[in-house]
C-alpha cells in the first residue's frame, strides 16, 4: 500500500496529535503522540511554534532542521509540526522498486492553528494543513545512525512527487517540501539472490555432512572404549584360563590332574 498522493496517513497522525497536545501547549516543547495499540512500532510527536519564531529562527527538532525565513501559506499565527517515524511499518506504506530501505521512513507535516471566537467568547480552534514554500534553503533530514557511501535519499513528497538523490552531507538528505524520507540502497539482481540462496544451501549441506561424520566417529570411539572396559573387567573375574585365537580371547579349561582309566576287563 502506498500513500504517495494520499493525505490520509498525515491526517491520521495529525488527528491523534491534536488529541495529545495540551489545550495551552508550551511553544517549542516536543509532545509525544499516543497511537492505537495496533500501530505499535510507529512513533509520532508534535511541536507547537509561533509563526514569527519559525520565520526568525526556523525549527531544529527531531530528525529535521527547518531553515528560517519561511512564511507558511496560508499565513497563521501559530503552527503545529507533526513528526513521524514509521518504524517497522515503513515498507508497508511505501516502497521503491529495485531499492531496499536501510533506515525507517520518517516524515513531517505542518499545520496551521487558527482560533475563532464563538458564543460566550468561547474560542474554537481550526487546524489546516499548510504549504511550506522553500526557496532559499531546504529542510535537512538527518539519519545520525546510518552512513552508507552507496546510500540514496528517497523522498516521498506530500504533493505526490517521488525522487531519489545522493546524500548532500554525511547522514543527511535535503528535502524541498513536506513528506516522508528514508535512505535506501539498490537491491541486488534476482540472479545474485538465487546464487546466494544456492550457495547457502551448499554450505549448509556440507556443514550437516561434517557434523554427521564427527558424530559417527565419536560414537565409534565410545563403543570401542566401552568394549575394552568390559574386557578388562572380565579378566579380573574369570575362572577359566584364556588364550588368544587370532585376535580373539577364548576360554580354556585348566589341565586335568587325574588321568582317565580305560574300562576294559583285559586291562592288566
Amino acid at each position: 500500500m502506498n500513500y504517495h498522493h494520499d493525505h490520509s496517513l498525515d491526517d491520521f497522525f495529525q488527528d491523534h496529535a491534536k488529541k495529545s497536545i495540551p489545550k495551552h501547549p508550551k511553544a517549542g516543547t516536543l509532545y509525544n503522540v499516543s497511537l492505537p495499540s495496533n500501530f505499535t512500532g510507529m512513533k509520532v510527536s508534535v511541536v507547537h511554534l509561533q509563526s514569527w519564531s519559525v520565520w526568525a529562527h526556523g525549527a531544529n527538532m527531531s530528525h529535521f532542521q527547518v531553515p528560517p525565513r519561511i512564511i507558511p501559506k496560508p499565513n497563521v499565527t501559530s503552527v503545529d509540526i507533526v513528526f513521524s517515524n514509521l518504524g517497522n511499518w515503513s515498507s508497508y506504506y511505501y516502497n521503491m522498486p529495485n531499492y531496499i530501505f536501510v533506515t525507517p521512513i520518517i516524515g513531517f507535516s505542518v499545520y496551521g492553528v487558527s482560533y475563532t471566537k464563538g458564543q460566550n467568547d468561547h474560542l474554537t480552534s481550526t487546524v489546516t494543513k499548510l504549504d511550506l514554500p522553500l526557496k532559499r534553503n531546504p529542510v535537512m533530514v538527518r539519519f545520525p545512525s546510518m552512513w552508507l557511501p552507496q546510500g540514496k535519499c528517497v523522498k516521498f513528497y506530500s504533493n505526490g512527487l517521488t525522487t531519489i538523490t545522493n546524500m548532500s552531507l554525511s547522514h543527511t538528505c535535503e528535502a524541498w517540501g513536506q513528506g516522508y524520507f528514508a535512505i535506501a540502497v539498490r537491491a541486488p539482481p534476482s540472479h545474485h539472490i538465487w546464487k546466494l540462496w544456492v550457495t547457502g544451501i551448499g554450505v549448509g549441506s556440507v556443514g550437516f555432512f561434517l557434523c554427521g561424520l564427527v558424530l559417527f566417529k565419536v560414537i565409534r570411539f565410545m563403543e570401542k572404549k566401552k568394549i575394552k572396559k568390559m574386557e578388562k573387567n572380565s579378566e579380573k573375574s574369570e575362572v577359566l584360563d584364556t588364550k588368544y585365537v587370532g585376535h580373539s580371547r577364548m576360554p580354556c579349561a585348566f589341565g586335568i590332574r587325574t588321568q582317565p582309566v580305560i574300562e576294559n576287563e583285559y586291562f592288566p
